[in-house]
């Protein structure tokens, strides 16, 4: 390496040789050296470009208990969470990724993704707030029964609780035995957040499943046929609950969903897409057919298919983005699955127009 002589600052840079003699510096010398930065300079470059040009997506650590998520404000579009790996996808907020799927369609031009995420920041503390100020519940004779003296079932039923009571969420009952996928604020999250409109099974569960995991507990999507619900899986325990209504939360065990809203057959078990509980992957899936759901009902056939065909590569056993693809293309016509007649109880609403849900030992106790 040249070097200028320390005791002589005006004697001519040498370079050493093999033997560490310093010797001097000539064309063949210069013109080694000169390459040898020039490769260091681009490599420079090349980490340069990989950490800022190829670096687009800032994934945030999984939530702790306790801490808030804070979602991935870099991500532009769903198309940024279909380039992911399995691994990077399990690092983005639900309530984000729901949203990117939600950007775009028609009914959603106002939809304000940063504003929305924050709110959900704000309900998460809110939700936070109230679980602990009422944790003794798990635990008193009064109430203990209630949640089957399990904190974990207390700590879920507080989110949908404070979410329905203080923070204006609910179900659109016009929606129950009308299902309409031309809104997409009846099927995606943010139909809840700043608006009246309302949710439905498909948006609900979702919404509180965001919160959970800013709250750091271990919720997971599922579904049945025609409904998602919410499963805790971990510390221990495992449960179901369903808050997709204005009255009440169940804990409704697997069975129940067998033939409720429509029949799981033998045919779809062994298929395995129904009462399992969703990875990351399989919960873009959801949210990209809805999204083809609501392109093919607003009559936008080629961006319905491009929906519909990720969906199904995501989660290739389900069969619905596989019928929905087909009846695009003409190719088999899906039959008509309509809601059962008879509203069960659990989604009937109540005379008064606020949603309520009652607490045990205040008020009526639920079934």
């Amino acid at each position: 390496m040249a070097r200028r002589d320390r005791k002589n600052p005006n004697r001519s840079p040498t370079a050493s040789d093999s033997r560490g003699q310093p010797q001097p510096i000539t064309a063949r010398n210069a013109s080694r050296f000169i390459g040898y930065v020039g490769v260091f300079v681009l490599g420079v470059a090349a980490t340069l470009a990989a950490a800022f040009g190829l670096g687009a997506f800032h994934l945030e650590r999984p939530a702790q208990a306790g801490q808030a998520a804070k979602p991935a404000l870099t991500l532009d579009s769903h198309f940024d969470l279909l380039a992911m790996l399995p691994d990077e996808l399990a690092n983005v907020d639900l309530a984000m990724m729901s949203l990117l799927c939600a950007k775009g369609l028609p009914g959603a031009e106002d939809l304000d993704i940063p504003a929305a995420l924050a709110k959900l920041d704000e309900w998460a503390a809110k939700v936070k707030s109230e679980t602990e100020r009422h944790l003794y519940r798990a635990t008193d004779p009064r109430y203990a029964e209630h949640y089957n003296h399990s904190e974990a079932r207390l700590r879920a039923e507080f989110i949908v609780q404070v979410l329905q009571e203080d923070c204006g969420v609910h179900y659109n009952e016009a929606r129950i035995n009308d299902p309409d996928t031309r809104n997409p604020k009846d099927t995606f999250i943010h139909g809840m957040i700043d608006s009246d409109n309302g949710g439905t099974c498909a948006s609900m569960p979702v919404i509180y499943a965001a919160i959970a995991r800013r709250l750091g507990y271990p919720i997971k999507l599922a579904t049945a046929k025609r409904h998602l619900f919410l499963r805790w899986e971990g510390d221990g325990e495992r449960f179901n609950i369903d808050g997709a209504s204005n009255v009440n939360v169940n804990y409704h065990p697997d069975e129940y969903y067998l033939t409720w809203p429509l029949e799981i057959t033998e045919a779809d078990k062994a298929r395995g897409e129904y009462l399992i509980s969703l990875t990351p992957e399989q919960e873009l899936s959801i949210f990209l057919q809805a999204r083809g759901d609501c392109f093919r009902a607003n009559g936008r056939m080629p961006q319905a298919l491009a929906a519909y065909s990720e969906a199904h590569r995501l989660m290739p056993n389900a069969l619905a983005p596989l019928r929905s693809m087909q009846t695009v293309f003409g190719i088999d016509r899906m039959p008509r699955m309509s809601m059962p007649r008879r509203i069960p109880d659990h989604m009937r609403g109540s005379d008064d127009p606020t949603p309520k849900i009652p607490m045990p030992g205040v008020g009526p106790q639920r079934p």
